[in-house]
This record gives structure tokens, sequence and C-alpha cells, in this order.
């Protein structure tokens, strides 16, 4: 919209189709051979000499515009009629999830809140248990958006103190879930659909029944399967 150049960076595990998609809105993209936080840190490299960093974790030193993105994703709960009893957020570096502790702990609407991470990348669990901010490593998951080892310095302690159930999720289940949410007529990716399989996962630990009102929040839309691979 402003004709401004983009240069992108994305690790290695983000999948042809979406560095497709973002090269169809005319940035160009780099491939970092690595991971998530390999990639913000080269990301972070680049920027200067009148560049401009734009992403939503957030480090001691560069808040101000992860917090920005934060309060943008706020709108996604400012959105939601209904009033749950239990609101699912996909965790990655724990932004959205950070936004949804904001809105449903300064309103009237207290559902309950569940964070979904990737079994290989669960920095967030990893840190609750822990009682302390912790890097993780990561490896390989189709959850690719949500495979981040390290937490936003601004989530942390918002997380800390306002989440009220994590729990991570293997690739399978993940998947399961996209074809689910498919067979359901809603189009997710798997980071999107991680949420259903985090409801799924933790369940037996939720205090639901036949009448709760359960908001899931998906984050990817399902990507069409490259050329000559099956969708």
């Amino acid at each position: 919209m402003l004709a401004l150049p983009a240069q992108i960076f994305v690790p290695d595990v983000v999948g042809d189709a979406a560095v497709d998609a973002i090269r169809s809105e005319g940035a160009t993209v780099t491939v970092v051979p690595d991971s998530y936080d390999a990639a913000v840190a080269e990301a972070a490299s680049y920027a200067g000499d009148g560049r401009l960093l734009i992403q939503d974790s957030a480090w001691p030193g560069y808040e101000v515009i992860p917090q920005y993105i934060v309060d943008g994703y706020s709108t996604l709960f400012r959105e939601i009629e209904v009033e749950p009893d239990l609101v699912v957020v996909p965790m990655g570096v724990g932004s959205v999830a950070q936004a949804a502790v904001t809105h449903y702990r300064s309103g009237s609407v207290t559902p309950a809140l569940l964070g979904v991470e990737p079994a290989s990348a669960s920095c967030v669990t990893t840190s609750l248990l822990a009682g302390e901010l912790l890097t993780v490593p990561t490896g390989k998951t189709v959850m690719a958006g949500l495979n981040c080892g390290t937490l936003s310095s601004l989530a942390w302690p918002v997380l800390r103190s306002g989440l009220d159930y994590s729990v991570t999720v293997e690739d399978d289940e993940a998947l399961q879930a996209v074809d689910d949410l498919m067979a359901a007529g809603i189009s997710s990716g798997p980071s999107g659909a991680a949420t259903l399989a985090g409801l799924r996962a933790a369940r037996d630990r939720l205090e639901l029944d036949a009448s709760s009102t359960v908001v899931l929040i998906s984050t990817e839309g399902k990507l069409p399967a490259p050329a000559g691979e099956p969708a």
C-alpha cells in the first residue's frame, strides 16, 4: 500500500507455498537454513541503515513495534460476539496469546484460556513449568508458524500470570485437526488447526460440559499444495 520494498526472512521449515504467497505480494524472501529464532536474528541484523524491523517477538530494547502488533491482534478478541467459557489460542512466540490474556483479563468476560504449541517447540510450556523464561531447541514440525524456541519478552510475564492452561500437540494431531476442520468446511493449516488438536488433548483436564461455549482461534488458512504434490 505504501509502495515500500519489503525483505522477508523465514526459516526453512516454512513451506514453498507460503514462500510463494509472500513473493506474490511483491516482497523479496530470504529463506534462512535454520530455526525461526535464527531467521529473527538475521532480520534484526539486516535492519538498520534506514530499514525498519517489523515483527512480533520482543526483547529488551525492541518492544514498541511488537506491542503495536499485539494491540492489532487484540482486534480478534474484540470482534468475538459470544461470551465463551474457554478460548484456545495458538502459541509461537506468545504474542497472540498475550493479546488474548490482556483482553480477557481486563474486562467483564473472563473465560478460561488455553494456549497450544508444538511438542517440538514448547517454549511457553517449558518456561511455565520452570517458572522462568527459557529458550528451547526446535526441530521440524508441520506447525511451521508455531515453531519458535524463544518467547517474546513482552508475552512472558502476561502469560505467566494470566494463562490458565498450556498444552503441547504432535504433528499427527494437528494434521487430523486440519482434516476434520476441512470436513466441516473450515480452511485451516496445521498452525491454525493446532487449537482444535490442543482442545482434544486437554479436554479431560478442562471444566467443560455440553453447554460450554469454546472459541478456537485459527491464524492460518490451508495453503494450496505445490505443483506435483498431493493436496
